[in-house]
């Protein structure tokens, strides 16, 4: 059987709800979970109460999943975290590919915060920092996911059996978060192709900002009658949508060819961008199939969980735990629980 609470989806309804399990008889013989009675003593079987409710037990199995599981589980999953928090980076640059020139501002000062303002957005952009970021995210995901799985699956079995038991994870929470790393990489491979087809596009911008940032960085002259020329010049000779200088800064034909250049890849950039930010849903959608498939394994993790602890209990105590499942809300019947049902 495969290890751990996310990774049972293979593994057969009839054997999680124990039909292969073994149990011993308070007379000392031995049976299946699944047989009526002894055959020694002839004593009733209690586990076949829980078996006539299958459907109902796996439905409330599966809301105790959904409100305390799988919140956990988003929550120590931070893949799509990090893919929602880049996305958002992007999403701005398109907004603000370049800083606003206010009026009252100094044309030097103004171009200090140009300056400034690319080296960052090329840092906060970098879809090979991204990519670095993700092996990351998947190890402590991984990780925070196995262990979240365990632990709840844990609190809900103790609870609804009475019945704590020690943690026995020892080596399969490793293996657990291993098999759930894999899974990880599976659902951002593609994420990951589109990365490094967008890191084109971000080398072709750096690389277009080396021969203008010198042009941003020297000091310019705003005033007078060459200020007015300059104003002039950016009126007849434009560099582009992006970059909204307020004045000509360049001094001949080559650096305002550069300046276009950059003006160039920028728009080439926030187009790669828009073509992106479509891989972000597609990681979403992956990741709720994943979801999905993990919810399917957590039930038969859980049903088996009950059905071995209820076998490997002592005979006498079988009987309550089988009535403390029975008086859970959504098992048994409204009714049933009032007169004979268990205040839990």
């Amino acid at each position: 059987m495969t290890a751990g609470p996310l990774r049972k989806t293979a593994l057969d309804s009839d054997e999680a709800w124990g039909a292969k399990l073994e149990i011993s008889c308070a007379c000392g013989a031995k049976l299946c979970l699944w047989d009526f009675k002894c055959k020694g003593c002839k004593a009733k079987n209690p586990f076949l109460r829980l078996l006539k409710k299958r459907k109902r037990i796996e439905g409330w199995i599966d809301r105790q999943i959904q409100s305390g599981v799988v919140p956990k589980l988003t929550q120590a999953q931070l893949l799509l975290e990090s893919a929602c928090k880049y996305d958002a980076v992007l999403r701005e640059v398109v907004r603000r590919p370049f800083p606003e020139h206010q009026k009252s501002e100094d044309l030097n000062m103004f171009m200090r915060r140009v300056v400034n303002f690319f080296p960052s957005m090329f840092k906060s952009t970098s879809p090979k920092q991204m990519a670095l970021g993700i092996s990351d995210s998947i190890k402590r995901s991984s990780a925070g996911m196995a262990r979240a799985a365990w632990k709840e699956c844990e609190n809900i079995l103790d609870g609804v059996t009475g019945q704590p038991v020690a943690g026995s994870q020892g080596h399969l929470l490793s293996e657990q978060a291993e098999r759930v790393a894999t899974d990880l990489l599976n659902i951002c491979k593609s994420y990951v192709e589109a990365l490094k087809t967008l890191q084109l596009g971000h080398t072709r911008m750096v690389t277009a900002y080396g021969p203008a940032k010198e042009i941003f960085a020297r000091n310019h002259q705003s005033g007078g009658t060459k200020g007015l020329w300059n104003k002039a010049r950016l009126k007849f000779k434009p560099v582009g949508e992006r970059l909204r200088l307020p004045t000509a800064i360049w001094k001949n034909q080559a650096e305002h060819e550069d300046l276009k250049h950059l003006d160039s890849q920028l728009a080439k950039f926030m187009e790669q961008i828009r073509w992106f930010s479509d891989q972000t849903g597609k990681l979403q959608d992956r990741q709720a199939v994943l979801m999905n498939t993990y919810m399917l394994s957590l039930r038969k993790h859980l049903v088996y969980g009950l059905a071995r602890r209820i076998g490997s209990a002592e005979p006498q105590k079988r009987p309550l735990m089988v009535k403390r499942l029975l008086s859970q809300k959504g098992v048994g019947s409204l009714l049933w629980r009032l007169f004979f049902g268990l205040r839990i």
